[in-house]
């Protein structure tokens, strides 16, 4: 074996790994969120809230928010090093409090009317109980996260023609996948360190 070869295979699979371990390590902030997704998403419940009716123009009550969470470089084929998110920010009626729809990995060319769809609506929106319960969530800073919602009454959906379109209407609702995926991703990548660890981990030390 010449030391060209042996050079090219040592870079291939020995320092581009290393390199890759260490460049997530530093750069990427992720938490064990599939060890505690269960207990997590056990403890998620529908509650109807009520989305407010605007007069038009731009609100900080409800919006459609776009932005990424650093995901890692992968040693083995191709991975993305990031993710897109879609967040709807909106304050409930009956409770007063804020709420924000988390959605991770979705086309945002779908859903970046979502927020004029939504507009006015009553929808079920599946949370957490402990966020539901902890005074420190609810506000505009720190809105309880919705992971799942269905229309009452109508779904929510928009009109289309593309493929995957029934009778003309194209659901914005997530599927169950999306679901667990939004739940999940949330943990694992979005959920503050400190936090994650205050609610998990030490408890199951």
């Amino acid at each position: 074996m010449s030391k060209q070869t042996l050079g090219w295979i040592i870079g291939v699979f020995v320092l581009f790994p290393l390199f890759v371990v260490l460049y997530n390590k530093i750069t990427v902030r992720k938490n064990n969120g599939a060890k505690f997704f269960s207990a997590y998403y056990k403890k998620i419940i529908p509650v109807q809230l009520s989305v407010p009716k605007l007069r038009g123009g731009y609100s900080d009550t409800l919006n459609v928010e776009f932005d990424h969470y650093r995901v890692g470089a992968s040693p083995i084929g191709y991975k993305g090093l990031s993710g897109n998110i879609i967040g709807v920010p909106f304050l409930d009626l009956n409770q007063h409090k804020f709420y924000k729809i988390r959605m991770y990995d979705i086309d945002n060319q779908k859903y970046h009317i979502l927020s004029d769809v939504l507009e006015g609506q009553g929808i079920t929106a599946w949370v957490n109980q402990d966020d539901l319960k902890d005074p420190s969530y609810g506000t505009k800073e720190k809105p309880i996260p919705v992971f799942n919602f269905k229309g009452i009454g109508e779904p929510i959906r928009i009109t289309s023609e593309s493929e995957g379109s029934v009778n003309g209407y194209e659901s914005l609702e997530p599927t169950n996948e999306q679901y667990k995926h939004n739940v999940l991703t949330y943990l694992t990548y979005i959920m503050p360190k400190d936090e994650f660890k205050k609610r998990f981990e030490k408890t199951n030390e």
